[in-house]
């Protein structure tokens, strides 16, 4: 397994497409989106409709009902990538019961305490998209999985003759455990590159407001409709600055409840297929 622990090392630190800062709704997707509005007393992109949804209810019960729902998203894509492998893929039945076992074990380790009338309210209300999400992360799990498993393979015939090999032989738990853990870093690496999207935002209206900062010095006192102007520019550029900041914030939580999760999700695969190992 040391191959395997070693993949799931370089995802978790940072390697493998951006580490595990995930993907999941990415590119201000509907829970990050949620999360803006929840920090920002208001509706967000997508998630307006669900924000009026969940008014009334506390932050911190609505923050952690989104983790939970993250949770459950992220382990039943698993979950249901790993039932196709085997039905497909030729994975065995011992390595697909142990990922899920593992996988059912880290979602309940990253539940959060939550009013259960929170969580089912926001089940209810996500419900589709949820359901579609969960279809998108399995079809891009069952993609990548193939992919490296198909290049490992190739690589491994390139570098022997022996017949076994040229014909592919009999995939390891090891390289299962190796595929699964490079396609998960890869399907859930999407949302660094939105945070660092939105970071690049903040500062460009940052920018904005030092150049009008400039430009109001050589305005004289005495023009009203340059100061008005100005002025104009000022509110437009704040509100601007409130999004952006707002947006930043909400992908950075979705972003760290991921980390957890994933992070979480890995090390209890890791240990089940180790102990899966031993036993062979």
């Amino acid at each position: 397994m040391g191959a395997a622990v070693g993949v799931v090392a370089s995802v978790v630190t940072g390697g493998g497409a951006g580490g595990l800062l995930g993907g999941l709704l990415g590119g201000g997707g509907l829970l990050g989106n949620l999360i803006s509005s929840i920090l920002g007393g208001g509706g967000a992109g997508g998630a307006s409709g669900i924000g009026k949804a969940m008014e009334g209810f506390s932050p911190a019960n609505v923050l952690n009902a989104t983790a939970n729902l993250m949770s459950s998203i992220l382990g039943n894509s698993g979950k249901e990538a790993m039932n196709t492998l085997h039905k497909e893929d030729g994975m065995p039945k011992f390595i697909r019961d142990a990922v899920n076992k593992a996988i059912d074990e880290a979602v309940n380790k990253c539940r959060k305490e939550v009013d259960p009338a929170v969580q089912g309210k926001l089940d209810e209300v996500t419900k589709d998209d949820s359901l579609k999400e969960i279809k998108k992360l399995t079809d891009q799990l069952l993609e990548k999985v193939r992919d490296i498993l198909e290049k490992n393979t190739s690589d491994a015939t390139k570098e022997s003759t022996s017949d076994e090999k040229c014909k592919g032989g009999k995939k390891s738990a090891q390289s299962w455990f190796a595929a699964i853990a490079e396609a998960m870093g890869k399907v859930y690496g999407a949302k660094t590159a939105e945070v660092v999207k939105l970071s690049q935002e903040v500062s460009n209206v940052a920018d904005k407001q030092s150049e009008l900062a400039k430009k109001a010095e050589g305005v004289d006192s005495k023009d009203e409709e340059g100061n008005k102007k100005i002025e104009n520019e000022k509110q437009k550029l704040a509100a601007e600055m409130t999004k952006a900041q707002t947006e930043l914030q909400g992908a950075a939580q979705e972003m760290k409840l991921i980390s957890e999760t994933v992070s979480t999700l890995l090390k209890s695969i890791g240990e089940a297929l180790s102990g899966v190992a031993r036993k062979q």
